[in-house]
């Protein structure tokens, strides 16, 4: 009960769901219809004190009935935004939004953070409905909700709007407070509203595209306007294959660490395991090991043994310089245009923000390599995911 209660106070128990989404993409739908059971329902709100406003009609958010479009049902009163920090790309003069102000409107709720590569993947067709229904009366909110410290900070936030394009307003969800009024537990996660302010359509991870763009189309037709023909034309970068799994690298939530599975917070120095085993890690030289990052020092080296097409790794450069370096290796030998990620050149990645970094890209080929990381002094590392 004392490890369960610890899960949830430092948000573990998100951690966990969406591993398991992950590995068993139908676990969302049966989390769904249980959530959604109305037995299951009020004992939720009698332990939680729940009190449900008039204006829910008894419907609470995820609760599925049989009531008007059975594919897209009446999935309750879209809750308002709630403690939210900051509010970016509103018009001029605008400071705030609320769903009153999104009334007849098709809305669609994007949770998302900026270094998760499951939500950057989905980030291009959100991006992308938005540009073509804007005029339509299609609206999106990302409701940017962090998992590292470092994603609060709102320029971090505003620098990732710019680079990848984003058109629409966006909530910093600091505090969680958003995200818990809609009672969500993904990365990304989606929320799509009619013009009443009723949530008729959810999706949780990646994929159903086609899906989700024809319910906007639907919801758009169902308020009387006439959307663009067609859906957009975007591949769906889902892996086809079983990678690597989401591996963090600070200790609160490491667990692929060989041959301990996971570390003690604290400076220390360490020598390079051999032979690590398929989807581990092991460390040489001195580290700072943290709760959520650990820290390179003198020497510091990092080994993983992956399965995956690409590979991407959480970095911030040091404290005291704008700017360092890591090189990356794979079996052996330094990444090339075979094997280089984006954001290496030469064998080099430059980390000068807080942000994801694309390591390596086999273009397609999903296959089993060994990762060789050397870095200057200063950097801290997050957590490695796969593509």
């Amino acid at each position: 009960m004392i490890l369960t209660a610890l899960a949830i106070f430092t948000n573990f128990d998100k951690v966990l769901e969406v591993k398991l989404l992950d590995a068993v993409p139908s676990y969302s739908d049966f989390i769904v219809q249980i959530e959604s059971n109305n037995a299951v329902r009020s004992q939720l709100d009698k332990l939680k004190g729940t009190k449900k406003p008039d204006d829910m009609a008894g419907k609470p958010v995820n609760q599925i009935s049989n009531e008007g479009n059975k594919m897209l049902p009446d999935l309750g009163v879209a809750p308002n935004f709630s403690g939210i920090t900051h509010w970016l790309n509103l018009p001029p003069g605008q400071t705030s939004l609320t769903m009153d102000q999104l009334k007849d409107k098709v809305v669609l709720i994007d949770f998302w953070t900026y270094t998760c590569i499951n939500c950057l993947r989905t980030l291009s067709h959100v991006t992308s409905w938005y540009d073509k229904y804007k005029d339509a009366g299609f609206v999106v909110v990302g409701v940017h909700t962090p998992e590292f410290e470092f994603e609060k900070n709102t320029q971090n936030v505003e620098n990732a709007i710019k680079q990848y394009g984003i058109n629409y307003p966006v909530a910093q969800d600091n505090d969680y407070k958003t995200w818990n009024a809609y009672q969500n537990h993904y990365w990304p996660a989606e929320y799509l509203i009619d013009a009443k302010g009723i949530i008729r359509r959810t999706h949780f991870g990646e994929g159903e595209y086609d899906q989700m763009e024809n319910a906007i189309k639907t919801l758009l037709e169902e308020k009387g306007a006439s959307p663009s023909a067609g859906l957009v034309n975007m591949p769906d970068q889902t892996p086809t294959q079983q990678v690597s799994p989401e591996t963090y690298i600070g200790s609160g939530r490491m667990e692929y660490y060989y041959p301990d599975a996971n570390l003690k917070d604290g400076t220390q120095t360490f020598t390079l395991s051999q032979n690590i085993p398929q989807n581990t890690f092991s460390l040489a030289g001195t580290w700072m090991i943290d709760a959520e990052y650990s820290m390179a020092q003198k020497d510091a080296v990092l080994e993983y043994n992956f399965y995956a097409d690409k590979v991407y790794l959480v970095m911030r450069p040091p404290q005291n310089a704008k700017s360092a370096a890591v090189k990356v290796y794979v079996d052996g030998k330094l990444a090339d245009e075979k094997n280089a990620g984006i954001d290496v050149k030469n064998g080099i990645v430059t980390i000068e923000s807080d942000r994801l970094y694309n390591l390596v890209d086999q273009k397609g080929n999903y296959s089993n390599h060994v990762l060789r990381l050397e870095f200057a002094d200063g950097i801290s590392v997050y957590a490695f995911t796969f593509g």
